[in-house]
């Protein structure tokens, strides 16, 4: 048996799916299920009911036995780690949404390593919905996002403010012209999503994509009009390569968010003192 199965299945019941669990993890979702079954022949038993799908499914009972014990396997050997890097005594797990740790996170890290030489970070980037669902699961220690949705059990403190704006190569009119957004889970779409319901504004078409370099070069090439935080764009807006659409500004806080009562939350929030707006 190893560790990585049991991993591997405690995200899965806890995600409740399996591309979800594929995307967690950063692994293909066929070996997701090759993890389950070999966990399943290890222990000599069935985990989960699968449906016709293969997506949904039901812990058996003994899934739900295995999935809480799983879950403290993973805890007592995070914390043997813990004890045997005894050069690195403190793992801080930090989670940030795409936008913030383009805008935040470099600076913020590089921070970190010269004042905290004995701290060991774990970085996970993604997008809003699967940082809160981390930090539910108890696996971040601290996440710095740019929406509060979901986070109503958590301590959350303003650290910034971000300038969001629609940028196109050329000038452009909203209402008739293709947007290039994040996808839906992000918070930098829920910002757009409620600035085009606010404004009646109704897209001809919109075009998805997880990555800001991509969205900002499909701008440059004149695909459509970009929604981004006006500090990813600078050098492309200096060389003339995009233009601002005005007179539409939006203004939004970057939050840092972490449970309360834990271990590491006196060198939290510490490390939250460090972070600096955005020049």
């Amino acid at each position: 048996m190893q560790l990585d199965w049991i991993r591997t299945f405690v995200t899965l019941a806890q995600l409740q799916h399996f591309t979800k669990t594929s995307e967690f993890l950063n692994m293909s979702q066929p070996t997701v299920s090759v993890h389950i079954k070999k966990l399943e022949h290890s222990l000599g038993v069935e985990l989960i009911y699968r449906s016709s799908t293969n997506q949904s499914f039901q812990l058996t009972p003994a899934g739900l036995e295995v999935f809480e014990q799983g879950k403290k396997m993973l805890e007592l050997w995070r914390e043997m780690e813990q004890v045997t890097q005894k050069t690195e005594k403190i793992l801080l797990r930090i989670g940030a949404t795409h936008t913030v740790s383009d805008v935040l996170l470099p600076d913020f890290v590089k921070k970190i390593k010269v004042l905290y030489p004995h701290v060991r970070l774990q970085l996970m980037i993604h997008n809003h919905e699967t940082i809160v669902e981390a930090l539910n699961h108890h696996d971040l220690d601290l996440a710095l996002v740019e929406g509060t949705r979901g986070l109503e059990p958590f301590q959350l403190e303003v650290i910034s403010r971000d300038e969001l704006r629609f940028f196109a190569s050329i000038r452009m009119k909203l209402h008739t012209s293709p947007l290039i957004l994040r996808e839906i889970g992000s918070g930098t779409r829920e910002y757009a999503d409620d600035f085009l319901r606010s404004e009646r504004i109704v897209p001809i078409e919109i075009l998805e994509a997880s990555s800001h370099y991509l969205i900002k070069q499909l701008a440059v090439r004149g695909l459509g009009i970009a929604f981004l935080s006006t500090s990813m764009v600078k050098d492309e807006v200096f060389q003339g390569k995009l233009v601002p659409i005005d007179p539409y500004v939006i203004y939004r806080p970057f939050y840092a968010v972490y449970p309360e009562n834990t271990k590491s939350g006196s060198i939290v929030r510490e490390l939250v003192g460090l972070i600096e707006s955005p020049s």
